[in-house]
């Protein structure tokens, strides 16, 4: 077998990721997604932080945690076809990797379901907590 032969799959799965998985600059500042918004889609961090928040008492946004480089965020509406449950701001300059809905699910159908319904019962736990933090 020759090494292009080889490398064929690894090329033609890089395709498909690079035409499903598309790269979005948001400056400083702008909202990426608001608590309570539908989901279609969760993001990687390529550069940057992005702050993850929840409404307090008094309606003012409280800073739930940072994310930065290489962290995934948006991904438990997703996950639990539920509403967002945080609002996602740029607290820097970000590029963003943007995971869209359909492609998560087929990731998500592809792995053990032992292991899909642990993941889906930690992202209701974290949700739960959330909504108690806030």
């Amino acid at each position: 077998m020759s090494s292009r032969t080889k490398s064929a799959p690894a090329a033609d799965a890089a395709a498909r990721a690079n035409q499903i998985l598309l790269r979005k600059a948001i400056p400083a500042g702008q909202k990426i997604f608001f608590e309570g918004a539908e989901a279609d889609r969760a993001f990687i961090i390529q550069s940057g932080e992005v702050d993850i928040c929840a409404r307090g008492a008094y309606g003012e946004l409280k800073v739930l945690t940072t994310l930065q480089k290489g962290q995934v965020f948006g991904e438990m509406a997703l996950m639990m076809n539920a509403p967002r449950s945080a609002t996602a701001v740029a607290k820097t300059a970000c590029e963003l990797t943007i995971v869209h809905k359909s492609h998560l699910e087929e990731k998500m159908q592809s792995i053990d379901p032992l292991i899909r319904r642990w993941v889906e019962s930690l992202a209701k736990r974290i949700v739960m907590l959330t909504q108690k933090v806030s």
